[in-house]
Parts: structure tokens; sequence; C-alpha cells
């Protein structure tokens, strides 16, 4: 579903969308506001979802972000922009004084730092492809090499909707859960709504639902109503719901959306089937056995093993860059991918990896006969 893969739609970038969604409202309300809790708000300038999610995940921050830093500019240029009008003109030397004002540690920001300018520069970018503001004259790359560079920028009157509005105020609240739990501090467990809108919006935003036990009433639930979420997802995302032993997860058409998938047209993807085909033989033959949640411990060695398995037989396909990757620094890119597709987890503690079940249910191979040569890399 669109309005799901988009933080949300400009009727100025895509008044085609935009249209086609407004026409669709009364049939989206449906699914949108009884199953997952989220509204859908019209105005002239966009449409949009405030998508809270069901769980906090590590994929759900801003990808272009690197430091915390970067979130609190993105917050000040916000509230910045709050007062600026349709078109309202202002230039890069108004933000820093502002941000350098207001920032919440005073004496912190020093635009002399190149760290500093950076995350400045990654906030702008982010604001600008979001479409909050424009670059009317220069370029803010420029601030990176020095902090004398000047840009004019104009405000798109939109900035006021990035946030969606909370009940009471958000520095009163301790934590992730208490933030995302805000919306239902006056609703009652035990009537259902809550974990409805949970389980759905953990379905639908989630690689996958892990079970936790055969006390974890989300998982319960997706069981006991298996048939209603399956006949919700398919009406109105046109995918399809698989349920196992222990994982739930959501399946799309290979031509649904424009949004990240998985399985991907990148190597990092392929790596990831190739390695979980590696281990679904070492299963196969015994030299591995699940756990009883279906998942898989290993130690940091042991992976490191598999992976060197992996490559030997099928980085012939692999792009040169990966082929030709440093062990470790290849080990952490692909950690990474499949952390943020719920495949696998670290314990930093005891320096294992757990190798989840949503991993070998996937498994992919080159071709029979598949060499270095047969691609143009």
């Amino acid at each position: 579903m669109t309005l799901l893969e988009n933080f949300w739609i400009l009727r100025e970038k895509d008044d085609e969308t935009y249209y086609r969604l407004k026409d669709n409202e009364a049939r989206l309300k449906p699914f949108l506001e009884e199953k997952l809790g989220y509204r859908m708000h019209i105005n002239p300038y966009l449409i949009k979802l405030d998508k809270i999610p069901g769980e906090a995940e590590t994929w759900m921050g801003i990808e272009s972000f690197k430091t915390p830093m970067d979130y609190c500019f993105l917050l000040l240029l916000l509230s910045f922009l709050e007062d600026k009008g349709l078109e309202e003109q202002f230039v890069l030397s108004d933000i820093t004084e502002y941000i350098q004002s207001m920032y919440p540690e005073q004496d912190t920001i020093d635009w002399t730092i190149f760290q500093h300018r950076r995350s400045l520069v990654r906030t702008l970018g982010f604001a600008r492809d979001m479409g909050i503001m424009k670059i009317n004259d220069g370029d803010e790359g420029e601030f990176s090499r020095t902090q004398d560079a000047e840009v004019l920028y104009e405000s798109t009157g939109i900035s006021r909707y990035f946030l969606r509005p909370f009940t009471r105020d958000i520095t009163e609240m301790n934590g992730i859960d208490e933030i995302l739990g805000s919306e239902w501090v006056d609703m009652d467990e035990e009537r259902g709504i809550i974990r409805r809108h949970r389980v759905y919006r953990r379905l639908v935003l989630s690689p996958a639902v892990y079970s936790a036990g055969n006390d974890d009433q989300d998982f319960y639930y997706i069981r006991n109503y298996r048939n209603t979420i399956q006949r919700d997802i398919e009406e109105y995302m046109g995918a399809w719901l698989h349920v196992h032993r222990n994982t739930a997860l959501v399946m799309v058409n290979e031509s649904y959306g424009r949004g990240d998938r998985f399985p991907a047209h990148n190597n990092l993807s392929d790596i990831a089937l190739q390695l979980s085909t590696v281990l679904r033989r070492q299963v196969d033959e015994g030299k591995r056995t699940p756990g009883a949640d279906g998942s898989i411990v290993m130690t940091q060695v042991e992976f490191r093993g598999l992976l060197q398995d992996c490559h030997r037989e099928f980085s012939h396909g692999w792009y040169k860059s990966y082929r030709e990757m440093n062990m470790e620094k290849l080990m952490d890119e692909v950690k990474e991918y499949m952390m943020r597709w719920k495949m696998l987890g670290e314990d930093q503690r005891l320096k294992t990896i757990k190798i989840l079940p949503l991993a070998v249910k996937f498994s992919g191979e080159f071709p029979k006969g598949y060499r270095e040569g047969d691609k143009k890399r």
C-alpha cells in the first residue's frame, strides 16, 4: 500500500497518486482506522498516515542520519520553519544562528567543527528530499567545506505536518515504550483493540513477527484470527499472510509498490540468500540443529566460517567490491543487512550470533554454470 510505504504523498510532486488516494478514502478507512489504528490526514497539500509502529526496530531510523545530533538538528529545523509561510525565503545563516542559540546544551555547537557542519548538511538534505523546503540559490554542500557558505532557501509551508500530534507533553515520557503507548493510555488492553492495532502494525511494518513462546498473546492472536487477517492483507495490500510455527510474515507480489524489498536486486541480498542456502544444507546434514524457537545460535568465529564457506562457493558471481572485501568488513555489512531484515540477532556481551527463523525460510543460488564472466560488472 502506497500510504504505508511512503512518509507522505505530496500533491505537488505526485498529484495522480494524491487524488487516487483521496477518492478511495472511504474504502481505505475501515482497514486503516479499525485494524491499524491509523488516521488518514488529507489536506490541500498532502496525504499522510501517522504510522506508529507496533514495536520499535533498528531500521526505523532515518537512513541518511549518522548521529543523534542529526535528529536534534532536524527538530530544531522544524521549529525554525514553524512560523515560515508558503514560499517565504530565508538563508542558511538564519538556520545556523537559530540552531546554535536553541540547541539544548549551550555552547555545544561550533560551526568551525567539520562533524557539526556535516551533520547539518545531512539534515538539510533530508528536509529537501522530504519536500519541506527548497533551494533557490547556492549549494549547501559548500557548508561542509567552509562555514562561510551561504544558501537561499524557500519554505514549502508543510513542515508543520511532519510530526504527529501527541496526547501529552513528550518531554514527560520515559523511553520508547511510553511514547509508542501514549495513544492507548486511556484504553483497556483487555478489550482487544490495543492488541489488534499492535499486531496489524507489526505484521505490515516488520519483516517478520516471531513468537516469544507459549504465552505470547500477540502471536496467539495471529494464529486465532489468521483468516480474518489474511482477508484484510489480501484486499488492501494485495499480499499474503504466512504463519509458521514460530514466525508470521506478510509476503508481497514482486511488482508491488516501490519500497524496500527482500530479496532485492543487490549483492547483499544475494549473499544473504546464499548464506541461508549453506546454512540450510548444514541443518539437513545434521551439522546444526535449530532450537525450540527455530533459531540457530553460533559464535562469531562460527559465523565467520559460515560466511567463508559461502564466499568459496558463490563469490565468483559477486561484485568485485564484495568478492575482494576484507572478511571482517564483509561480516559487518552482512550482519547489518540481515539484522535490518530480522534474519539475525547479535549478543555483543556473549559474542554470539543468533540466526533467526526467517533466514532459513529462504535460499538462493546462481544458475548452474554461472561464472564471473557471464555478466558485465
